[in-house]
């Protein structure tokens, strides 16, 4: 048994490394093909199957941040890092933005294996309590990310344009296949094709072993924000990543250690939340309910004990890997990088969307590029998610649709 464990867990960071450099590739989808040919996996006993699970779900948000922060393609889990970690990337920081968000999912996991006995306890209350504020805890961090900004008219309609168009593109398809055009055109190629017009050069990339940021702040409010995704509906990294921006304002070190904890304490605490109260709050727990209907004790040692591991070997392989893609990156032709990756991007696109898809991708490449050009941020962009989670929490989503098309 503890062979297969073992080769499982290999497994699980193999494929994980691949889910989190390849724009478009969601372990999601693996798991979805892998429960589809169970023949294919049949050789593995239930715990190994379990321990891959949480391996590649784990693995992949460390992975995640290297193609956001070095060439600014994101997933959901990690679209906000484009911003303060590509701005790092062209001051000649990107192996810092790397590290402070891979120290962000360490700190968070050590915290979180502190603090289980306790969440044990205190999870059924957490989300009784949590569940009737989310949408007023948003509201007031989008009320403020606003006030922050000079221009609050052109921030405040930014937000609200990309909210309705989240609105209507999450009604009109299923989430996961509305989110991956959408993100890539709003943050993917509108950054790209940002810096293809401004012919953007890449510095000498500094790398530094002491690399000092607030890491016990910002890996508190990664935990309480991860917790948050993990434990409700509806609410995810990104969403939960704007309320983190707004509690660490102006602090982008703590910020990108934030992000790194919220990305790996969300997957870790899904697992929690099946084994406490028996929900599935992401795709790693659903594939894991296809294995086994309930978690015993002894599996949810497993998934902590597996967890741990798997994060620090992610955190080794992640940093090892950023540092030899970002010395290497001065003597590449970084446009011709970039325009091979919008060529990518636009593929994938048209591959893995429909028609709708493929008009949703281009709405965002123009808001992004609006956002860009009129010198808002491009956090307010994240309305695209924010403002959809606001309506559903709050219960206005039917009042929302009849304003929109009565």
């Amino acid at each position: 048994m503890f062979l297969e464990i073992m080769l499982a867990i290999l497994l699980g960071l193999a494929i994980g490394l691949v889910t989190g450099l390849a724009p478009g590739i969601h372990p999601n989808t693996v798991f979805a093909i892998l429960l589809s040919a169970p023949l294919a996996f049949a050789w593995l006993p239930a715990q190994a199957l379990l321990a891959f699970i949480v391996s590649l779900a784990i693995s992949n948000t460390f992975f995640d941040f290297i193609p956001s922060i070095i060439f600014g393609a994101p997933e959901e889990e990690s679209v906000l890092s484009v911003l303060p970690g590509h701005r790092l990337l062209l001051e000649g920081n990107g192996y810092e933005a790397v590290f402070l968000t891979v120290m962000g999912g360490l700190g968070v996991i050590l915290l979180a294996t502190i603090s289980l006995p306790l969440l044990f306890f205190m999870m059924p209350l957490i989300q009784i309590a949590l569940r009737p504020l989310i949408h007023i805890i948003l509201i007031l961090a989008v009320s403020w990310m606003v006030y922050t900004e000079k221009n609050r008219l052109t921030a405040a309609l930014i937000f609200l344009a990309s909210g309705i168009f989240g609105f209507i593109s999450l009604s009109s398809l299923l989430s996961d296949t509305a989110l991956f055009p959408a993100l890539t055109g709003l943050f993917g190629i509108s950054t790209i094709l940002t810096s293809l017009m401004s012919k953007t050069n890449i510095p000498e990339q500094q790398i530094s072993n002491e690399i000092h940021g607030g890491w016990l702040k910002g890996s508190v409010v990664g935990l309480l924000a991860g917790l948050m995704a993990g434990f409700l509906p509806g609410l995810g990294s990104s969403q939960t990543g704007i309320i983190a921006s707004q509690a660490l304002k102006a602090k982008v070190k703590e910020f990108l250690i934030a992000l790194g904890g919220i990305s790996t304490s969300n997957v870790f605490f899904t697992f929690i939340v099946f084994y406490t109260i028996g929900k599935t709050r992401s795709g790693a727990v659903w594939a894991v309910s296809q294995v086994t209907e309930k978690l015993t004790l002894t599996d949810i040692c497993l998934i902590i004990t597996v967890g741990v591991m798997v994060s620090l070997v992610s955190a080794v392989f992640t940093l090892k890997l950023a540092k030899f893609m970002l010395l290497r990156l001065r003597h590449v032709n970084y446009m011709k990088v970039n325009m091979g990756i919008l060529l990518t991007l636009a593929a994938l696109v048209v591959l893995l969307s429909d028609p709708t898809g493929v008009i949703i991708s281009i709405t965002g490449v123009f808001m992004g590029l609006l956002a860009i050009s009129t010198g808002v941020k491009r956090t307010h962009l994240m309305g695209f998610l924010v403002l959809p989670t606001i309506l559903y929490f709050s219960g206005l989503n039917p009042a929302f649709t009849c304003l929109l098309w009565c």
